[in-house]
């Protein structure tokens, strides 16, 4: 993987985590499993899983970047994913570039990725190894209250999108981050 795709998929990744439910991926695995894929498109899904999982910050487990990449592949379609220049014309990730997505395609990125992985016990978990002052259980119960899915996919996209209101949306993100971690102290 190269810089720039890769670095603008680490940061997806980052801010998603960051930004910050069971494992969703084994809900998702099945579907992953009856998705007929074209084999350009599962060379697409090939690609997007390898950058997932070499991200060196918000990385995803194989299981999760294969479900949200195969979603996501499989919601928005070749042409979208090419045009908005996340994929080159040989359906690889482009690393050269910076996509640009839409709210749309934005917005389909979050609901697989949402639906792959349980946002909140991840970002409990890992804020948990790094502050040993935090409850892991306790910090991701509030997270799962004050940052649901619907914020988490309203930051993304409004990162995504560079939205007006991106600094508000990600401030209330933030400012829920900051009161689970207060009230999740041990």
């Amino acid at each position: 993987m190269k810089k720039a795709s890769t670095a603008v998929l680490a940061a997806l990744l980052l801010v998603a985590l960051t930004a910050c439910g069971s494992d969703k991926s084994d809900d998702k695995d099945s579907k992953a499993d009856k998705v007929s894929l074209s084999a350009e498109e599962k060379k697409a899904v090939t690609s997007l899983e390898k950058a997932f999982t070499e991200s060196a910050t918000g990385g995803l487990t194989k299981t999760e970047a294969n479900c949200v990449a195969t979603d996501f592949v499989d919601e928005v379609g070749l042409t979208k994913l090419k045009s908005s220049k996340l994929l080159t014309d040989a359906g690889e990730v482009n690393t050269t570039g910076s996509p640009t997505f839409d709210a749309d395609t934005s917005g389909k990125f979050a609901d697989a990725l949402l639906g792959c992985m349980d946002y909140q016990k991840r970002l409990a978990t890992e804020t948990a190894k790094t502050d040993t002052t935090i409850d892991a259980a306790k910090f991701e119960d509030c997270l799962k209250e004050k940052m649901p899915d619907s914020l988490v996919k309203k930051m993304l996209v409004a990162s995504q999108t560079n939205a007006s209101d991106s600094a508000q949306i990600s401030e209330q993100g933030t400012k829920a981050m900051t009161d689970c971690k207060e009230s999740s102290k041990k």
